[in-house]
């Protein structure tokens, strides 16, 4: 009777033993966590060395209203190069439907301040275009806007510049459109 009383009080404290302590065996290293995820921030567009297409609808706003030509609707193509996260260039095309169609070939320097945790990115921009409406002349023009990115570098823009044009009226140009980043 006291083998078996013995026997039994060994194989519970033997039981007890096997569920407590910690689910592995150390060997002297703790265990080491999983590597985090890393996962793109939608904001890396906004970082340097990166390029933009873009398309966007357009207005052309002349300051005043005469034979040169009217308020007209139109559109265009863009494309942009930022050197650093801050400075960049861009060349566009702009095309508008007054009585006699308003070409624009600009060339603009950029300067920009990301707020990355926002994905937005308030532009200035200065520079010169080719105007051609049956009148060709350069302008100079100087404007500003924003740019939103919201999936894989895909993302709006608007903004407005003012043109000082050398033979017509002075204008005002407002975009809006999509942004393409690569």
């Amino acid at each position: 009777m006291k083998n078996t009383i013995l026997t039994l009080g060994l194989a519970a404290l033997g039981l007890a033993s096997a569920q407590a302590g910690t689910g592995y065996v150390s060997y002297g290293k703790a265990p080491k966590a999983p590597a985090p995820l890393e996962v793109p921030s939608l904001c890396e567009c906004f970082n340097g060395n990166t390029s933009n297409v873009s398309v966007f609808a357009a207005a052309i706003l002349p300051e005043t209203s005469s034979n040169e030509f009217d308020d007209a609707l139109g559109g265009g193509i863009a494309m942009n190069y930022f050197f650093t996260e801050n400075v960049g260039v861009e060349g566009s095309y702009s095309i508008f439907g007054t009585d006699s169609a308003v070409h624009q070939v600009s060339g603009s320097v950029i300067l920009r301040l990301p707020i990355k945790s926002l994905c937005l990115a308030p532009y200035a921009f200065a520079g010169g275009s080719l105007h051609s409406d049956g009148v060709n002349q350069g302008t100079w023009h100087l404007g500003g806007g924003l740019d939103y990115r919201f999936a894989n570098c895909l993302g709006v823009f608007a903004d407005a510049q003012y043109n000082w044009a050398d033979d017509t009226s002075d204008y005002t140009t407002v975009r809006t459109g999509l942004r393409f980043g690569f």
